[in-house]
């Protein structure tokens, strides 16, 4: 039987909660006005993957996996291979792929793209999963086949995201609540830097291999058992402090406040305190750039130059660091003058092209036969 499916698998825009995901803290993520959308269909020849930045693959999915040298392909091939732990004999397939989503930038175009993979290659093989399976799956191959020791924020947004709604999701129990968006005057703009950043090659993994160790510490300081870091008391904290290196104290400090920030700011939209919630941005960025260390100059200048101006009440960079995106709550009156603005100051002092998008929360993935 012939079959054609099309996915609209979108980006994420994480609010505040950075590096609390893998860390089993809170996040504050929506699904945005941007995807990777993948048009399948199947077929009895070989597999044929292409995308609209030139990239082609044939394969066939009855071969022995084998790590590819070109990284993409490997989201490709781990996805088919996870899949045959699940059912044996994978068919062929045709799969043409389309994305409006920066690479690089921190919206999650790899796990949008992964989670499309799964829903689609899944559909074509009459393999029914549920959304919790997918997230499985996808971190599989993440973690496996590429090397990025992520959270499960990223996938679940994709999956189960609400239009005009944001989730406070806890990561360790996945208890979540729906935070309607009322932004009112204002709205979302991100700032690419257009320093393209590969997870697998920073210190993304070191982070998440520091905050293992802040856990180790701690739990044998104050013989305690805590699963995860985000559970840690700052009393904990606090009496570990001699036992841990500064920078490792350090990164356990911004979880605790990161966290707690995050419940704040929840709080804060669900009452429309957009003042407040901003205030918080500032101040993740402050910790993520001094405790965690993963901002670099070129975010850091983005959101300074924020200051300034009365009509922006928050900013803060957004996914892994090292690069990407900041996130910037903006009166949408002042969002073309500053626009014109930061971009004609960035090229300025980095001879770079500064990225805009207008982020607008949106529903979850979508099939659509």
């Amino acid at each position: 039987m012939f079959v054609k499916v099309f996915i609209k698998s979108p980006g994420r825009v994480n609010l505040i909660g950075e590096h609390t995901d893998y860390n089993g803290g809170y996040v504050l993520p929506c699904a945005i006005n941007l995807s990777v959308n993948l048009y399948f269909e199947n077929c009895s020849e070989k597999s044929n993957v292409t995308s609209d930045l030139g990239y082609s693959m044939i394969f066939n999915t009855s071969e022995k996996y084998q790590k590819s040298q070109k990284h993409w392909e490997n989201y490709v091939l781990g996805v088919v291979n996870e899949l045959k732990h699940i059912k044996k004999t994978i068919n062929n397939f045709k799969c043409n792929i389309t994305s409006s989503l920066p690479s690089g930038a921190g919206i999650s175009s790899s796990s949008a793209l992964v989670c499309g993979l799964i829903k689609g290659i899944s559909i074509l093989n009459n393999i029914e999963l549920d959304n919790s399976e997918i997230i499985s799956l996808s971190r599989n191959v993440e973690h496996k086949y590429i090397g990025v020791l992520g959270g499960i924020m990223d996938q679940y947004t994709i999956l189960n995201a609400k239009k005009n709604k944001a989730i406070l999701l806890n990561c360790d129990n996945l208890e979540r609540k729906f935070i309607k968006l009322n932004l009112k005057d204002y709205e979302l703009l991100l700032l690419d830097t257009n320093i393209k950043h590969n997870l697998a090659n920073t210190e993304y993994n070191s982070r998440v291999d520091e905050c293992k160790q802040a856990l180790e510490i701690i739990n044998k300081v104050v013989d305690a058992n805590y699963s995860n870091l985000s559970k840690v008391s700052i009393d904990d904290i606090t009496k570990s402090k001699n036992a841990l290196k500064n920078k490792i104290y350090r990164r356990a400090l911004f979880v605790f406040k990161e966290n707690e920030r995050t419940i704040k700011s929840a709080e804060h939209l669900e009452k429309n305190n957009l003042n407040q919630f901003g205030r918080l941005m500032y101040e993740s960025h402050n910790g993520l750039k001094n405790n965690y260390e993963v901002s670099c100059k070129e975010l850091d200048f983005l959101v300074e130059y924020t200051k300034q101006y009365d009509s922006i009440l928050g900013a803060r960079m957004m996914g892994g660091g090292f690069g990407g995106c900041t996130i910037n709550l903006i009166n949408k009156k002042f969002t073309k003058k500053f626009i014109r603005l930061i971009k004609k100051q960035y090229k300025l002092n980095y001879k770079l092209d500064l990225g805009v998008i207008i982020a607008k929360p949106q529903k979850g993935l979508e099939i659509i036969k």
